[in-house]
């Protein structure tokens, strides 16, 4: 049982983002594309951070390509990627600042409810 336990723990996504630039996690959250500077972020799922990726950044996982390809036809917030992103700070975190970081990997993606894979 408790190494049951154990390993749910170390699969599952944390609810915080790194703490220090280097530093690399899985997060539970939903991704979208906003306007403004930094507009590929990630709402941490339970909290109130957003953490984005650098708008020159394009060394991203097939399937936020995917995504960003057909984005001109979704219909708004609404129609984000949620589920696990393995990020890695690129600079501290700060409460009130939204943080850098570089999107590594994703696992269990879900767009209205579907399994979402590049194709």
């Amino acid at each position: 049982m408790f190494l049951l336990a154990f390993a749910h723990a170390a699969t599952s996504a944390a609810t915080t983002p790194p703490s220090h630039a280097g530093d690399c996690k899985w997060v539970h959250g939903r991704y979208t594309i906003y306007n403004g500077s930094g507009v590929r972020r990630i709402w941490v799922i339970g909290t109130r951070r957003l953490i984005a990726l650098h708008d020159g950044d394009r060394d991203v996982p097939p399937e936020i390509d995917a995504y960003a390809q057909g984005f001109t036809s979704y219909r708004g917030f609404a129609d984000a990627l949620s589920g696990d992103f393995y990020v890695c700070a690129r600079e501290r975190s700060r409460p009130g600042w939204i943080q850098h970081v570089r999107l590594a990997k994703t696992r269990h993606l879900v767009f209205h409810g579907k399994p979402f894979r590049a194709q």
